[in-house]
């Protein structure tokens, strides 16, 4: 097996230095990076004090460098001095993330075993924290060159850590990596709905608002909203998405709907 390994080195995330309001070991929930594109998924954070250019090559404006195994494209989130990170490690996968232009969308052909990986770092030191293994199996659904099978960014609120694999689960940990609750909701194939070939993997990011866990599953299939109780994984309302689906081939445009 190869083991393809991603940097955490971005400064943008390494070299944060929010502006927290400690007060008994307490932090400013608005000045933490805690869900895809940060706050309000805006994808900003004013006054956040980053340099302006780096150099990992050299090492410049860079605080930290590991490596990290397997294959993801989810995003680093943030709290306090915990930075949280998922994975996703191929027994078998030696194809990589292929990029560029190029019309082939045939899913890698890969049925080896994976290990689905939640890490907690230190943001400050890159030091290793905690490290889970949400689940171990064949992936229910291949990916495209292009993707991985640890795309969905985790979201925390500080007490709760929520990680989503798709069709691989999702799973609620506390901040100390203690897993509270676990989801199957069966095989969420995202791939394209007029080629029923194209398995391309799942991407959508959870989110917690005021203690509830919300995911958004547009897939082939039944799609649906559903909302969770942080604290027990308790099932508070699930919508069935009925509406149209469209997409444009050359010279047609197609909706697909019941």
């Amino acid at each position: 097996m190869i083991s393809i390994k991603k940097l955490i080195f971005i400064a943008f995330l390494s070299l944060l230095t929010f502006p927290l309001f400690c007060q008994n070991q307490l932090v400013n929930p608005e000045r933490q990076w805690s869900v895809y594109r940060g706050p309000n998924s805006s994808g900003y954070l004013d006054n956040a004090n980053l340099p302006e250019t780096w150099d990992v090559k050299n090492s410049i404006n860079i605080k930290w460098k590991i490596d990290v195994p397997g294959l993801a494209l989810s995003s680093p989130v943030i709290w306090g001095d915990n930075l949280f990170l998922t994975t996703a490690i191929s027994s078998g996968d030696t194809i990589g993330i292929r990029t560029g232009v190029y019309g082939d969308g045939e899913p890698v052909k890969d049925d080896s075993e994976h290990d689905y990986k939640v890490y907690c770092f230190n943001r400050n030191t890159g030091k290793l924290i905690w490290e889970r293994n949400a689940y171990t199996g064949v992936p229910e659904v291949k990916r495209h060159p292009k993707s991985t099978h640890a795309n969905c960014t985790p979201v925390t609120d500080g007490k709760y850590v929520v990680a989503f694999f798709g069709s691989e689960g999702l799973y609620c940990y506390d901040i100390d990596g203690n897993l509270i609750w676990e989801k199957d909701f069966g095989k969420l194939d995202a791939g394209a709905f007029n080629a029923e070939w194209a398995e391309w993997e799942f991407a959508s990011s959870p989110i917690i608002h005021k203690g509830v866990v919300i995911v958004q599953c547009d897939v082939r299939g039944d799609s649906f909203l559903a909302a969770f109780e942080a604290e027990t994984g308790k099932e508070i309302w699930k919508k069935i998405r009925d509406g149209m689906i469209y997409f444009r081939t050359q010279n047609q445009l197609i909706a697909i709907g019941k």
